[in-house]
């Protein structure tokens, strides 16, 4: 029987990944149009005071605007569309959960905008 190596029981950082894409045009719905930008905002700041061990993006599209704000856990999680701040709270317990909390210094807040 193989022996089971710490590396691979370890739990892997995961991304959350918030879309934040604006459409341009009066009538066209997308994630921003729907507060996706403030709940970026939100999602960084509760994901860095609770020192979750996970990376943070703002996505600029994620094909799914009419359904946003989308937030989406990755690689492989679930999409939550329709996004509010009070709808994903118990995303950050999981979070904790699947990717443990860093050390301060440790601590990665990625943008790409």
């Amino acid at each position: 029987m193989p022996s089971v190596n710490e590396e691979d029981t370890e739990i892997k950082h995961k991304y959350v990944m918030v879309c934040v894409n604006r459409r341009l045009g009066a009538n066209r719905t997308s994630c921003a149009a729907l507060g996706s930008i403030n709940l970026a905002d939100a999602l960084g700041r509760v994901i860095t005071a609770r020192k979750i061990d996970v990376k943070f993006e703002r996505s600029i599209w994620m094909a799914q605007g009419q359904k946003g704000p989308m937030v989406r856990l990755a690689p492989g999680g679930r999409f939550i569309l329709r996004a509010t701040i009070e709808n994903v709270d118990a995303l950050f317990d999981e979070l904790e959960y699947l990717c443990g909390v860093q050390n301060a210094q440790d601590f990665v807040f990625f943008s790409l905008i």
